[in-house]
């Protein structure tokens, strides 16, 4: 009796512990803030068409555990912190609402847009691959990889009129994956003003 006692009292105790862990482990899901969502795209003749096309990230990038660097050659996802969308697809959209919400000169369109109607006619695009999408070492927030501009001509060709290679860090404001969120977003707007800025000339 005294054995069968014990043995009851362990097994209440590791359910209880075993419950106690995994209610601890709830998941967390992040996304970009975005400003820009009441933003309007207008037509115009007069401006040149910009196709975002895509945004690529390796596959650990892409996960949706959040990255954060272990070491110089290392990366290690989040289990309980998670994009709420592929990171992929959020940097894509918010590509475009950043880029709009600047005034530019250029009318902006993604691959979810009419891009059949423009078979006839001049249009550029862009493609963006990033390497690093990540949190730091030193409680920072990094960003780097290229992006890639091409002119599409009216007889079908394609040429790259300008690449560039982009490296941003910046520490985080505040700790934890909310401040890595936010850190990462700043970057992404910093890239992408820097993008236009360079190609404003073209």
């Amino acid at each position: 009796m005294p054995y069968k006692s014990i043995l009851v009292f362990l097994i209440t105790f590791l359910l209880s512990a075993c419950s106690q862990n995994s209610s601890s482990n709830q998941t967390s899901y992040y996304q970009f803030y975005g400003e820009n969502s009441n933003l309007e795209v207008l037509n115009s003749v007069d401006k040149p068409m910009l196709v975002i096309s895509e945004v690529k990230l390796p596959g650990s990038l892409n996960n949706r555990g959040i990255a954060m660097r272990v070491n110089k050659h290392q990366f290690q996802n989040a289990n309980w912190h998670l994009w709420s969308t592929s990171p992929d697809e959020m940097l894509l959209t918010h590509a475009e609402s950043n880029l709009v919400s600047l005034e530019t000169n250029w009318l902006f369109l993604t691959q979810r847009g009419p891009i059949n109607q423009l078979k006839n006619n001049v249009y550029y695009e862009v493609k963006w691959h990033l390497n690093q999408f990540n949190g730091g070492l030193n409680n920072n927030a990094e960003i780097s990889g290229l992006w890639q501009l091409y002119r599409h001509h009216n007889n079908g060709t394609i040429s790259m009129v300008k690449q560039q290679y982009f490296t941003e860090k910046q520490t985080l404001k505040t700790d934890g994956y909310t401040g890595l969120v936010s850190a990462l977003e700043t970057l992404w707007m910093k890239v992408n003003k820097d993008f236009i800025l360079s190609i404003e000339n073209i």
